[in-house]
C-alpha cells in the first residue's frame, strides 16, 4: 500500500513523551489506558545504569521484545522512557505493521525500533534466535469464544487486538519464555483483572515463576480492571510482591480526574524501578 494511502486511514497521535509522536488507524485497534500503563510498567524493569570505577554512571543496553505491537504505540513509549532500550516489535496483521513502519520512520528510529510481521507462534528467524533482557506483551483481552464475528467488529484489526483470534495467553506467554534470558530476564503483561488466576497459572506452566502483581482500579472503591504482572524464567518460586494497587481516578466537585500517581506516569520524568 502507498504511504499517502496509510497516513489517510490513520490520525496522528502525540504521544507526550520525548517529542514521539505515531500515526494509528482510525477503525483498528487503537491504544489506551491499557497500553500507555504497560509501557511505563514495562520500562520499571530496565535498569538505568551504574556506576563505573570513574564514577559515571552508565546505562547497559537493554534488548527489548514486544509481542502484538499493532502500530507500535508501547514500543514508543518504552523507547521514550528509558533512553538504553532497543525494542524488536512483532505484528501479524498486514495494515497495523505498514503503519509500525512509517512511525519509525516518523520518529527516526531505526537505529532503536524494528518491526517484523510474523505470527508469534512462528516467528521470524531474526526473533526466533534472539534472547531479550525484557518481553512485553498486551494480549487479547478476551477468550476466542467470548468474541464475535469480523463484520460486527469496526475491522479485523480490531477484533484480532480485543479476541484471542491469532493466539492465546498460553501462546503469547510460552513464546516469552522461549525469549526472555533466563534469570535475568522479564517477562511482563497485562490483562483484565478477572484473569488473574488465568495469568498465574499461565505463568507457572511456562516455567515464568510471578514475581511483581500491581492491579490497576478507576476508582479507589472500584474493583481491580486491570492488573500488570511481572515474572522470570529460572528462578525459584514463592517470591512474589504484591505492589501498592494503582488508583486511575478520584472525584474531585462530582467530577472524575487523574489521581496524582497516574498523573505522574503519564505526565512526569520516569524513575520508577521494581527490580
Amino acid at each position: 500500500m502507498e504511504e499517502t494511502d496509510i497516513k489517510a486511514l490513520c490520525t496522528l497521535e502525540d504521544l507526550e513523551r520525548e517529542g514521539l509522536t505515531m500515526y494509528q488507524l482510525k477503525e483498528g485497534f487503537r491504544f489506551g489506558t491499557d497500553t500507555a500503563l504497560l509501557a511505563w510498567f514495562a520500562s520499571c524493569f530496565v535498569r538505568t545504569g551504574s556506576s563505573s570505577n570513574s564514577g559515571k554512571v552508565t546505562a547497559k543496553p537493554c534488548k527489548v521484545l514486544e509481542l502484538g505491537s499493532g502500530c507500535g504505540a508501547c514500543s514508543l513509549l518504552i523507547l521514550g522512557r528509558r533512553k538504553n532500550t532497543s525494542v524488536d516489535a512483532v505484528e501479524l496483521m498486514k495494515l497495523p505493521y505498514e503503519v509500525l513502519n512509517e512511525n519509525i520512520k516518523l520518529n527516526g528510529l531505526s537505529d532503536r525500533l524494528r518491526a517484523y510481521n510474523c505470527d508469534i507462534r512462528e516467528l521470524c528467524p531474526e526473533v526466533k534466535n534472539r534472547q531479550y533482557d525484557l518481553v512485553v506483551f498486551n494480549p487479547p483481552f478476551f477468550l476466542k469464544e467470548k468474541g464475535t464475528i469480523a463484520s460486527e467488529e469496526k475491522s479485523v484489526e480490531r477484533l484480532n487486538g480485543r479476541f484471542e483470534e491469532n493466539g492465546s495467553l498460553q501462546d503469547f506467554v510460552n513464546v516469552a519464555s522461549s525469549r526472555v534470558i533466563p534469570s535475568s530476564g522479564f517477562v511482563v503483561m497485562i490483562m483484565k483483572g478477572n484473569r488473574l488466576k488465568d495469568c498465574l497459572e499461565t505463568f507457572t506452566r511456562a516455567g515464568i515463576n510471578p514475581e511483581r502483581l500491581m492491579t490497576v482500579h478507576s476508582f479507589a472503591d472500584k474493583q481491580a480492571s486491570m492488573i500488570l504482572l511481572a515474572g522470570k524464567k529460572g528462578t525459584k518460586g514463592g517470591d512474589l510482591k504484591i505492589l501498592p494497587p494503582l488508583i486511575i481516578n478520584e472525584r474531585k466537585d462530582g467530577e472524575a480526574v487523574l489521581t496524582s500517581e497516574a498523573a505522574h506516569i503519564y505526565n512526569d520524568v520516569h524513575d520508577e524501578c521494581f527490580i
